[in-house]
């Protein structure tokens, strides 16, 4: 297949990858773990709520499972894990299982095997879940409520008010929290631009998504464009938040990890994050999480944490069984649903450990109950062959903090429905 002009550009950058990388090419005949068994290399990520040791457990446990084989963990620099991945594509040092992978991006590429349909018998995916061209190539390990708001319960009973549950609520909040000590709404972007995303995305799910869940689908067949009514709703509601004051000052010079500890201080009332924010660690207080409000309530989860196989691995068989082992281990849904806020897609449910957050404990009441309408989490896609062109998720993230740092609504959909546009030439 030919390789897309985003892939074509990682290949220049690869070269300064050359580093202690060799290690990530598949290994030859035993798979060089020196022992007799298959070594398996696996590419993941950390992060505040996923240490090192986190990762090395899980593998010990796959082992364990399957003695003959051994898994080699590697970890991405940072948590742009997409960006790295299309790096050791380019350079043709991909793993053999990747936990995350640009799509469609990949599969354009041919740089992955396809999952057998028995690989799904024991998850709880939805139906066509990332399917391109009617084959699946992730392997989904867990999903996450995207639309929620994490508060701080003591900001909000200093400040005499309720969790909102509409967006005029919601503004209003903002003085009251401000008057009591507050900053109301904590944001990030700065290294990690993908972190700035969630608190318009709520506004989208609840806006746009939830009166037409094909809404992105359509923006792919031209029918729809950014610079709508129904849009332009959502993003007004972000701007009408900015203008209230309702942000900390710093948000464009904040990562992930530096919003992850401020959070934990206590000074913030409410913090737009995914998921795994259910697991973030807080001093002197504990997170709570409702919904994002919007014209509608509604409930956005993704099933995407998923996993991938290299279609240049010399052991598909053993890197599918890793794939499939982890994806449906009871010991692993449970660890990250304590760690990381993560909800397990294994049939029939898991029953939340001891340890587990109330944050997430509140999620899963939410994710539960029938009166919410759910959906699929703006901006992504339950069929892959729906997904956004290639790169328009970098490009939404810069427009996104032009709109933080003062821009307007008519720039924003402007740039949004030019950069989709040329990208999907």
């Amino acid at each position: 297949m030919k390789i897309s002009r985003t892939l074509a550009l990682a290949a220049s950058t690869a070269a300064v990858i050359s580093l202690a990388l060799a290690g990530c090419a598949s290994p030859d005949a035993d798979g060089g773990s020196g022992s007799g068994k298959t070594e398996v290399s696996f590419l993941t990520f950390t992060s505040p709520n996923l240490p090192k040791s986190f990762w090395e457990d899980q593998a010990a446990a796959i082992e364990k499972e399957n003695p003959d084989i051994s898994i080699k963990l590697l970890y991405t620099p940072d948590l742009d894990r997409q960006a790295y991945a299309k790096q050791l594509l380019a350079s043709g040092q991909l793993p053999d299982v990747i936990w995350d992978a640009p799509l469609t991006d990949f599969v354009e590429a041919g740089a992955l095997l396809p999952f057998p349909a028995s690989a799904y018998d024991g998850i709880d995916a939805a139906e066509g879940f990332g399917a391109v061209d009617g084959k699946q190539y992730n392997l989904t390990s867990g999903a996450f409520m995207m639309n929620g708001l994490y508060y701080n319960p003591d900001a909000f009973a200093a400040a005499g008010i309720s969790t909102p549950t509409t967006f005029a609520e919601l503004k209003a909040s903002g003085p009251k929290l401000t008057a009591a000590g507050f900053t109301p709404i904590l944001l990030q972007s700065s290294s990690d631009a993908w972190a700035n995303e969630y608190l318009l995305d709520g506004f989208v799910d609840s806006d746009v998504i939830s009166k037409n869940a094909d809404w992105l689908k359509e923006r792919k067949a031209g029918t729809v464009k950014f610079d709508s009514a129904e849009f332009r709703s959502a993003v007004q509601k972000f701007v009408d938040i900015r203008d209230a004051g309702m942000f900390n000052a710093d948000a464009l010079s904040l990562n992930y990890a530096q919003a992850s500890t401020e959070w934990a201080t206590g000074k913030y009332a409410m913090w737009p994050m995914g998921g795994w924010a259910a697991s973030a660690a807080t001093t002197g207080f504990t997170s709570g999480v409702f919904l994002t409000p919007g014209d509608e309530n509604v409930i956005a989860v993704s099933q995407g944490a998923s996993l991938y196989v290299s279609a240049s691995t010399k052991h598909p068989d053993e890197a599918q069984k890793v794939a499939i082992g982890l994806a449906t281990s009871v010991g692993y849904a449970e660890s990250v649903m304590v760690s990381d806020g993560q909800l397990s897609v294994i049939k029939g449910g898991i029953t939340p450990p001891a340890k587990t957050t109330q944050a997430t404990l509140d999620t899963i009441t939410l994710t539960e109950d029938s009166a919410f309408t759910r959906v699929w989490p703006f901006p992504t896609t339950i069929s892959g062959d729906d997904a956004p062109p290639s790169g328009w998720g970098a490009e939404y993230n810069k427009a996104i903090e032009a709109l933080i740092g003062g821009g307007s609504i008519d720039d924003f959909v402007a740039a949004l429905d030019a950069k989709w546009d040329s990208l999907a030439k």
